[in-house]
């Protein structure tokens, strides 16, 4: 009864194969019909090409094939900033995957040391990090006060150097 109504009201609108003139194969453009889209998939070839691992964690894929043109068009105009951050980033990105996929396969004893020793690494890059630059999260207190608020500010100070 309520899809009823609805296709009874959607005969107002611009709709394919109503008052368009357009086939149920095409879809309207100003003045004119065009093709419906089909999207697919491609297989993926056997033994593709991959990224090592620390290259891996910056593009977001294990696999050049998967790159998508416009994020390498972001990266080729805002290249990263700071890599200490990007690498921290990197690790905490790391860390969760491996902790879903040890949701489901808790007795993975190679995975649960890679996911330790990773959190481990991000502890110490992240005391590093704030040592340099200042706190990464507002939760970040020092005695007395927030250090989050003193001067000067990372971008003050070279905070990108």
């Amino acid at each position: 009864m309520y899809i009823e109504k609805i296709m009874k009201n959607a005969s107002c609108c611009d709709l394919p194969g109503s008052a368009s003139g357009c086939s149920d194969r095409e879809g309207s453009l100003p003045g004119r019909c065009a093709a419906l889209a089909f999207p697919y998939v491609p297989m993926q070839n056997k033994n593709p090409k991959r990224y090592d691992q620390r290259q891996a964690l910056q593009q977001g894929t294990l696999f050049p094939g998967l790159d998508l043109p416009f994020h390498r068009e972001l990266r080729s105009r805002f290249p990263a900033a700071n890599s200490a951050l990007s690498e921290l980033m990197a690790l905490d990105f790391a860390i969760k995957e491996l902790g879903l996929y040890l949701d489901t396969h808790a007795n993975d004893q190679e995975v649960l040391e890679l996911y330790w020793s990773y959190i481990r690494m991000a502890k110490e890059g992240r005391e590093k990090y704030e040592a340099m630059y200042g706190p990464l999260k507002k939760t970040t207190i020092t005695e007395g006060g927030y250090r989050w608020l003193d001067d000067p500010w990372p971008w003050e100070k070279g905070g990108n150097d």
